[in-house]
């Protein structure tokens, strides 16, 4: 009878013990320690054909971790691959595995970065094992110690002369004393942590002692199972509860065999491990690179840059890369762990945020380069309100005054964070300052608020929002360019509003010359920003006073210390206009107030921490889509989801205050936000542009992409690459 055997490799590690050689990004699956093959082309060979006769194997499945995918692709380019968004231990990526196979293949899983000498005797074990397996065991191959492993799980077995012994118990690693009472039993012996089964008598033991982990990984596979690569949903098996295969199944079910082998194995724990399969004696030195030793024995080097020269020492390892150099007990396996982790956690702000910093801004410029050559109406004047989903401008799309102004601030920010085109910036800013100037001045003083292509005027009012982004645009451009004509205009509006929008009653201001209510939060918002950008221009007391004011607004009216929620609409005396449960709120204000409290907190001196703190994990808490994490648009203070569906801006102010906010996002969380960012806004739209909105399922719905959205990106990301 002949059996084909179906070998799935798991390449989840890390390789912690063989720092600063194997790293996340980089781990040892992927190195070349034992040969000249990566470890885990070294496992994929041992079934690239068959010692015995009746045994055949089919092309290798790889289970790993998207980060990963390039590598694996560079590594086994013929295998299939199951990617997993984060890492959840063995038992979600052996039930994915099953979930990928018809019910009576048989299925080997093993590591992807052990080392086996013998590969004859693995396959007659094999062999013994799939006799065993087709029978409706689960198989685990029994290592025959070689010494009292303390480093090592244990199998112990009944005896017998079967070719597959009955498991009696699976035992943790022990002391050296137990240890050596294991290896004179006999019936005793190391747990390599490899199996071989049916799928069917998997996914049964699965389904009856882990059943909450079998249904999340059947939730996040995709319908098609039998595509080369299978990525799983990233929402869903986040959620997967993470566990052993082990832990969950292996020491819960009855029918388990075991095999024993003597095959050469080694799990290649650490630089011990790895020297004694390098060489053939304790005293014996492995070398690799430019090394040079004098007089000493035992030890482990390896230079992936300098060289290393060593004299009169012993049993030591020493490893150098480009950046790192590690020097050790050749004995201290941990010590090894410990070392890279403290080193890792030391770099990790500075090497984080430096990639997140060169990211955003590579994107960044590229982005300001496509506005800077679509984004301007050459024939009409004027900035374009939005681009068509395939990149060109809608040239006949109404204008908001808002979105002018944002885009002169826009171009004004590019200047101060260093995009080096500053002549396309400044003509930009100059070009928008000349046309809100000539164009968007309203006869009774202030500015219009909406405008067709063609520069006539469809709405003539005068909004407290357009003028924020005005006095923000010309205090901005100001800054950036010196161009006098650019503070006049911040002036102007600032007058205006004071003169005939100031409330002095109620404090703050109207809505617009029309005073409609309901009256709201968000124009104070942008207030305070306006007002911060024209104080740093001007260093003008009263914008700081005004600004002084928004801020105690904020913290009497607009924020309930109750329920940790802004509110955003409000009555003509500022009172709600409902009930505190029914009050309206926006995740993504909740981020851009907790950033302007920061800066005004800066500015000032007045201590605001624990209003952005609560204004953030609110927002967190309470804020994000279950299903895609991304924050949503808007939601009642009862948990009543008014607008599930999330726009861009949301998440960009999310990630603007995690950067001011470091002790409540580290930079994996900063990473992984801004990598989801990326793949579902920013990669989505057409070249330097976005994809503005998404619905509750991740399905883009936007109809086109929105210019007033590139003054979001860029103070975003001006924040990540100041950080």
């Amino acid at each position: 009878m002949s059996n084909q055997i179906h070998p799935v490799i798991l390449c989840g590690g890390s390789g912690t013990r063989l720092w600063p050689l194997s790293t996340p990004e980089h781990p040892k699956q992927f190195l070349a320690l034992t040969s000249s093959n990566s470890m885990i082309k070294e496992t994929a060979l041992r079934f690239a054909g068959s010692t015995i006769p009746s045994l055949s194997f089919s092309n290798a499945l790889v289970v790993g971790s998207k980060r990963h995918a390039g590598l694996l692709t560079e590594c086994l380019p013929e295998a299939r691959k199951i990617l997993e968004p984060i890492g959840r231990n063995s038992a979600p990526a052996v039930a994915a595995a099953c979930l990928a196979f018809q019910p009576n293949d048989l299925i080997l899983i093993l590591p992807a970065d052990h080392d086996i000498r013998d590969v004859s005797a693995f396959h007659r074990a094999i062999e013994m094992a799939a006799r065993a397996a087709v029978d409706g065991a689960i198989v685990t191959f029994g290592i025959q110690p070689s010494h009292p492993a303390t480093g090592y799980g244990y199998i112990k077995a009944n005896p017998g002369n079967a070719e597959a012994l009955e498991v009696e118990a699976f035992i943790e690693k022990p002391n050296l004393e137990t240890a050596k009472s294991y290896l004179a039993d006999g019936s005793y012996f190391w747990n390599a942590g490899i199996f071989l089964f049916s799928a069917n008598t998997m996914l049964e033991a699965l389904d009856e002692h882990a059943p909450d982990v079998l249904r999340s990984v059947k939730n996040a596979m995709p319908q098609n199972v039998d595509e080369q690569t299978i990525t799983l949903d990233e929402v869903v098996f986040s959620q997967t509860k993470s566990v052993s295969i082990d832990y969950a199944v292996m020491e819960k079910i009855r029918n388990v065999k075991t095999v024993p082998v003597d095959m050469g194995w080694s799990d290649v724990g650490g630089y011990r491990a790895l020297r004694e399969i390098l060489t053939d004696a304790p005293e014996e030195n492995y070398t690799f690179g430019p090394v040079v030793l004098d007089n000493s024995t035992g030890l482990y080097a390896r230079s992936e840059g300098p060289t290393i020269a060593v004299s009169g020492v012993s049993d030591l390892v020493i490893v150098a890369t480009e950046n790192e150099i590690l020097i050790t007990p050749a004995n201290d396996d941990a010590a090894v762990k410990k070392l890279g982790a403290a080193v890792q956690s030391l770099d990790a702000s500075e090497a984080g945020s430096s990639e997140l910093r060169n990211r955003a801004r590579g994107w960044l410029w590229n982005a300001l380069e496509t506005w800077s050559g679509v984004g301007w109406d050459q024939s009409k004047g004027g900035f374009v309100e939005q681009l068509h989903l395939h990149g060109t401008p809608d040239a006949e799309a109404n204008r908001r005054v808002r979105v002018q102004a944002r885009q002169v601030y826009s171009f004004a920010k590019a200047i101060e964070i260093g995009w080096s085109n500053v002549g396309a910036a400044e003509a930009m800013i100059n070009n928008g300052i000349t046309y809100i100037d000539s164009r968007l001045r309203h006869p009774g003083g202030g500015f219009v608020h909406l405008i067709d292509a063609n520069g006539s005027v469809l709405d003539d009012r005068r909004d407290l929002y357009d003028h924020a982004f005005i006095i923000l645009a010309g205090s901005g451009a100001y800054k950036a360019t010196g161009n006098p004509k650019a503070l006049a205009l911040a002036k102007d509006a600032l007058v205006y509003i004071n003169e005939h929008l100031k409330d002095h009653e109620h404090g703050g201001w109207f809505e617009s010359s029309q005073s409609e209510l309901p009256r709201r939060a968000n124009p104070h918002m942008h207030m305070l920003e306006a007002l911060m950008e024209y104080y740093a221009a001007t260093e003008s007391d009263e914008a700081l006073q005004h600004a002084a004011e928004i801020v105690r607004l904020f913290e009497s009216i607009f924020f309930n210390p109750v329920t940790d929620i802004m509110g955003e609409f409000f009555e003509a005396d500022w009172s709600l206009p409902v009930q505190a449960d029914q009050v309206i709120w926006e995740p993504g204000h909740h981020y851009e107030w907790a950033t302007l409290l920061h800066k005004f907190s800066e500015l000032t001196g007045h201590d605001s921490l624990s209003f952005q703190r609560r204004l953030i994990r609110r927002a967190d808490r309470s804020g994000l889509n279950s299903r895609t994490q991304f924050a949503i648009n808007a939601m009642k203070a009862s948990g009543e989801i008014t607008n599930s569906n999330s726009r861009l801006w949301h998440q960009l102010e999310r990630l603007r205050a995690y950067v001011l906010h470091p002790d409540l996002a580290d930079n994996a969380m900063l990473g992984t936000l801004l990598e989801r960012i990326f793949e579902s806004y920013l990669n989505a739209g057409p070249a330097g542009g976005w994809m503005d909105e998404l619905d509750d399922e991740k399905n883009a719905v936007a109809k086109a992409v929105p210019a007033s959205m590139l003054y979001h990106i860029v103070t975003c990301f001006a924040a990540m690459m100041k950080a």
